[in-house]
């Protein structure tokens, strides 16, 4: 039992933990997942469009028009790599009288052409699936002439990423990290080569992404670890909470062990007396058997009424009930024990009406008035408002410790009284959906019940 509340601590604290990072772990697999399918869509996309590679070749013929090329030669070339659907365009231009000493308007014409015979790339990828990235295509080249030749149309960027796809294998979709950041990159699966250059590829750069994913996680397990650690004090404190109930139970039993043997043991000698003849006043033996048997049955009856409204088989059945009439009735057995012990009861009683269940409440109600009976020393005082009865004794001084477990049902005072009558009490009223509460006041100790 010592260490309960430590291995609640660490067991819920554990299972804290291992849930969040399970979820964690899921979060990944599942975001991770995500951005690889999107970026294998988007690079699938720009592959499988010609418009780049047919880019690529009119950008390199048309370095070789203004390098002084063969122009007749170079346009065929251009004518092939456009296509037939603008044949004759690529014509018309010529018949307009460009030459290799104006290769700009030679280039913007060319350029325009490419882009109505095969539509701009933005127009390809809209027509097909919709992916959360672009991707971006380069040529990785053949050898070191065509990589020389390409550098001049690349980024610092760009050029780094076709150095790291000279040396390694991306047939396939591949993962790479390349001056810190992270790309998905793949070439085109015919592995078509482009005249004189190299390969098509194309890349998406998912960096930020990551970046996202790897906050995300350092984000997440600390708040693991820190509500691991509030779950792990919330265990410890159940665990400590459960022990104290153990502790308070064992207390409780035991003494209600002892307070039932001593009325069995009473009437046991006095039955024994009467057998044997020593026993011969049998008016008063007979009071003695009836008190102290009533005490047992009090007992064991608080302890199984407090069973029924913990399994929840108690069923109230309410009506309307007239509060000050209802408290006459309540003290009418007990004016015997007020006489005998010379009491001063005050009665301030209104006419207030509730809905209760009659027997429960006047079980809850005697528990109240015989323990205010019992530790009053010369006064009590009922009273009862529009929303509140209030029952107060002159008790003699009460520690804070005592006051704040007076509902507590298995809590054993510095007397050795283990009395459930107020815990019954306090059960019931909270079955009605109302409230009790002690505080102290008056030199005094006064039960309030609001409803």
């Amino acid at each position: 039992m010592k260490r309960t509340k430590v291995n609640i601590a660490v067991l819920v604290g554990t299972v804290v933990v291992i849930t969040l990072l399970l979820f964690l772990v899921i979060f990944n697999v599942v975001i991770r997942h995500q951005i690889r399918s999107e970026s294998e869509s988007a690079i699938r996309q720009a592959l499988a469009s010609d418009s780049y590679i047919t880019s690529s070749k009119i950008a390199y013929y048309v370095e070789d028009i203004v390098s002084g090329g063969d122009v007749t030669g170079v346009i065929t070339k251009i004518v092939e790599a456009v296509g037939e659907d603008a044949t004759e365009e690529t014509t018309e231009a010529d018949d307009g009288g460009y030459s290799a000493t104006e290769p700009d308007s030679y280039e913007e014409n060319i350029a325009d052409q490419d882009e109505e015979a095969f539509g701009s790339v933005e127009q390809i990828v809209s027509q097909g699936e919709q992916t959360l990235y672009s991707a971006e295509s380069l040529i990785i080249p053949v050898d070191a002439q065509a990589a020389k030749r390409l550098e001049r149309y690349y980024s610092a960027k760009e050029n780094r990423i076709r150095e790291w796809c000279v040396e390694h294998d991306t047939t396939e979709l591949t993962r790479a990290e390349i001056d810190g950041h992270i790309y998905f990159i793949q070439e085109r699966p015919t592995n078509e080569t482009i005249e004189g250059l190299g390969r098509e590829a194309a890349f998406v750069d998912v960096t930020g992404e990551y970046d996202m994913v790897n906050r995300v996680n350092l984000i997440f397990l600390f708040a693991a670890i820190a509500i691991g650690l509030i779950g792990s004090f919330a265990g410890y404190q159940l665990g400590k909470k459960m022990e104290q109930t153990q502790l308070v139970q064992k207390q409780f039993f035991e003494n209600t062990s002892h307070e039932l043997k001593t009325p069995l043991t009473a009437i046991r000698g006095y039955a024994e007396g009467i057998q044997k003849g020593v026993i011969t006043d049998y008016p008063k033996t007979g009071r003695v058997i009836a008190a102290q048997a009533e005490h047992m049955s009090d007992l064991v009856e608080g302890i199984l009424s407090i069973a029924k409204i913990e399994s929840g088989s108690i069923r109230l059945k309410k009506e309307e009930i007239a509060v000050n009439e209802f408290l006459q009735d309540c003290l009418m057995p007990m004016e015997g024990v007020i006489r005998s012990r010379n009491l001063e009861v005050e009665l301030d009683l209104t006419e207030v009406k509730v809905y209760a269940d009659p027997d429960q409440l006047e079980h809850a109600v005697a528990n109240l008035l015989t323990n205010a009976i019992k530790y009053a020393v010369r006064r009590i005082r009922i009273s009862n408002r529009q929303n509140e009865l209030t029952i107060w004794n002159d008790v003699e001084e009460i520690s804070e410790e005592e006051l704040s477990h007076l509902f507590d049902r298995f809590y054993t005072g510095k007397n050795g009284n283990t009395g459930i009558g107020l815990a019954l009490a306090k059960d019931i009223i909270g079955l009605h959906g109302w409230n009790i509460s002690v505080q102290r006041q008056e030199e005094g100790v006064a039960f309030r019940v609001r409803w």
